[in-house]
């Protein structure tokens, strides 16, 4: 029973800040969201902070697994790059809230919490870096900056949290095609074809 509870207060948290904000956000104002006293709360959950950390820390694991499991598979680097695209969009849409609250409210937390988030986000753009490199070893991508690169990709990727609508006109999948598409091929208009673009 401990466990629903605990998990019910994190959902109403992250609804929360994402609504509110981190800061706007009361430790009342989480009580409220789940019918409990403040002073109730406290059983379940150490600190605001604390529950923001939880959060952050879920959201950005789920990331780094996702790529991880990509990274380790035998496909080629072009598609393992695709993969990782599709994989961030899809689980960025999925989770829109929980996404939100990563990547806007985890500054918010102390030093010591937000350098646990992160480390793990510098994994996670390791593992961009290393998608990228392999390409440039096995000839498929061109010599270019691989971490920079990687940046760039985030960027673009991370930034979907801030327009993406479920009401519109394209989904996660066919949002994550486009993406692939512009960074494997550019907008050169005699750039060779992707092996997506036929799915």
């Amino acid at each position: 029973m401990a466990s629903n509870k605990q998990a019910e207060i994190a959902r109403a948290a992250v609804k929360l800040f994402e609504q509110k904000g981190y800061h706007a956000t009361s430790v009342q104002d989480i009580a409220d969201e789940v019918g409990l006293q403040k002073g109730s709360l406290y059983h379940y959950i150490h600190s605001k902070e604390d529950l923001l950390l939880q959060i952050a820390h879920q959201a950005i694991s789920d990331f780094n697994h996702q790529l991880e499991q990509v990274i380790a598979s035998d496909l080629p680097a072009r598609e393992k790059l695709v993969r990782a695209i599709e994989n961030h969009i899809t689980v960025s849409v999925s989770n829109l809230q929980t996404t939100t609250v990563l990547l806007r409210e985890a500054f918010s937390l102390g030093e010591d919490q937000h350098q646990v988030i992160q480390s793990l986000t510098d994994r996670y753009l390791e593992l961009w870096t290393e998608v990228i490199r392999e390409g440039q070893a096995s000839g498929e991508f061109r010599p270019q900056h691989p971490k920079l690169t990687a940046l760039a990709l985030l960027g673009a990727c991370n930034w979907v949290y801030r327009w993406y609508k479920t009401t519109g006109e394209m989904t996660a999948e066919e949002i994550a095609q486009v993406f692939s598409d512009v960074f494997l091929r550019g907008l050169l208009a005699d750039a060779p074809t992707t092996s997506t673009e036929a799915n």
